[in-house]
């Protein structure tokens, strides 16, 4: 006699079989709207990043006629200095502009990397072109207060190197002479040394500036000292005097001060590596969003 089959046990495979029917098209309905949303959001980063391309692209531009100027040693007008600022602080306002439009997005688990690394490069590029605006307009004003450093100098060096004078008369009148002009001297320093502290440069240019601060300071003191004693009539103590002052002078061109300004130097060009890092990183994170939503 055939066994007969326990309805219970065909009512429950039912039941399981027509729930996990609405899971199964719940799940797909779910996953079908993270691939919207994804989509959504990698079309509005790319509307972004259409945006940012003109400032970004004039950044780059600017950035290669400042560095071309300064490989011909030939350095911008005023007017090309401030044309090329102007275009740097328009050019990081866009940016800036385009940065708040990307944090507004809501981006969705799937494309947590793509907004962290976009929002990554946007901070960078904002921070580079600022320190760009920094230099085009630090340099100029930096060389400029620089410029009267030269005849002050010349004609410094044009009276201490008169060696000759008969008769103590003459002697104390050239020891006057030499003392006087290396007070003018330490004067323009001061002057120099007061004019500079008003700027504010870059990090990429610190190192070189309180260089030159450190070396103004060292030949302006020097100077004082060395005219002190001209003007006393005592020469016997100005081989050393001479020396520091010497010293000084070459401050800016110490090992240490060259080590400070080579390490800025590749720190700036370290930002600009890792920017270019982040864009390839934004392509190949685009890409394989836009082929996980085949």
């Amino acid at each position: 006699m055939r066994r007969a089959r326990k309805p219970g046990a065909l009512v429950a495979l039912k039941l399981a079989l027509t729930l996990a029917l609405p899971l199964a098209l719940a799940g797909c309905g779910h996953q079908s709207t993270q691939r919207q949303q994804v989509a959504a959001y990698v079309r509005h980063v790319g509307t972004i990043e259409g945006k940012l391309a003109k400032p970004v692209l004039a950044v780059t531009r600017a950035g290669g006629q400042f560095a071309a100027a300064g490989r011909k040693s030939a350095p911008l007008t005023e007017a090309q200095a401030r044309a090329l600022e102007q275009t740097l602080v328009q050019s990081q306002a866009q940016i800036e502009a385009q940065g708040r439009k990307l944090r507004m997005l809501h981006e969705p688990p799937a494309a947590g990397n793509l907004h962290s690394l976009v929002l990554r490069f946007t901070d960078g590029e904002v921070a580079l072109t600022h320190q760009l605006a920094q230099m085009v307009a630090f340099l100029p004003r930096f060389n400029a207060e620089l410029t009267p450093l030269g005849p002050a100098a010349t004609r410094l060096a044009a009276v201490l190197s008169k060696r000759q004078a008969f008769g103590a008369a003459a002697v104390a009148a050239l020891f006057a002479a030499k003392a006087k002009a290396l007070r003018t001297f330490a004067a323009t320093t001061t002057q120099t040394v007061t004019r500079l502290r008003l700027l504010s440069p870059p990090p990429v240019l610190k190192p070189q500036f309180e260089a030159q601060l450190g070396s103004l300071r060292g030949m302006g003191a020097s100077a004082g000292r060395l005219a002190d004693a001209l003007a006393s009539g005592v020469s016997t103590n100005v081989a050393p005097l001479l020396t520091a002052f010497d010293r000084a002078a070459a401050a800016t061109h110490t090992p240490a001060a060259r080590r400070a300004q080579t390490v800025a130097v590749r720190a700036y060009n370290a930002r600009i590596t890792r920017l270019a890092a982040l864009a390839q990183a934004i392509a190949r994170e685009r890409l394989r969003l836009s082929n996980s939503l085949t």
